[in-house]
């Protein structure tokens, strides 16, 4: 039997998000990823397209914001350190807003939602760190609140993870394809960059 999705199951077509119509989020692209104590794999290609998206979302005149983690001092995403500092190919520009987090959630303990209720906006397209972490549960908890998601896939990454069970690690990839493939089961739209440009 061929595998597929809820969505598929249900014949459900999910929308891809564009600046007309949705918000882009940006969550923790922080230096913590590259030079940090949690280096991920492919972060480079990931945040060439980060940079893409983020330069059609200001072409377009679309809503961008930035999400950034920090946790107590001393600890991963120590906000006295660099580590903490949103990386330059990501930075925002202008009065682009910068929502602080100190939990997987974007929304926990923001007020992105509200941010998002006020423009009108019911969609976001997610880019950012880590997918099975940050960005997985954002995409979640965005869906539960009924919000449409989409996921870039390419511009987003995660590192490799030990297993549970005394077996090899967990590569990079194989984690970062599995949490897609579990997204797009049943909490958004998972798609590349080039498709999410070519919406405009």
């Amino acid at each position: 039997m061929t595998a597929k999705t809820i969505f598929q199951i249900l014949n459900v077509t999910l929308p891809v998000g564009s600046p007309r119509d949705a918000a882009l989020i940006v969550i923790d692209a922080q230096e913590e990823y590259r030079t940090g104590g949690l280096p991920l794999s492919g972060l480079e290609a990931a945040l060439e397209k980060v940079a893409l998206l983020q330069a059609h979302w200001r072409k377009q005149g679309g809503t961008l914001i930035h999400i950034r983690h920090h946790s107590p001092e001393g600890s991963l995403f120590d906000p006295t350190s660099p580590m903490a500092d949103i990386m330059p190919e990501a930075a925002p520009i202008g009065d682009e807003p910068v929502l602080t987090k100190q939990v997987p959630n974007a929304f926990g303990g923001t007020d992105l939602k509200a941010r998002l209720d006020q423009l009108g906006l019911h969609h976001v397209v997610l880019a950012g760190f880590m997918t099975h972490i940050c960005v997985s549960t954002t995409a979640r908890a965005a869906s539960e609140m009924g919000l449409a998601v989409t996921v870039a896939g390419d511009a987003v990454t995660t590192r490799d993870l030990p297993a549970t069970d005394g077996s090899p690690a967990l590569a990079a990839a194989d984690l970062h394809r599995a949490e897609l493939a579990m997204l797009a089961d049943g909490f958004a739209k998972v798609t590349d960059t080039a498709t999410i440009l070519a919406q405009d």
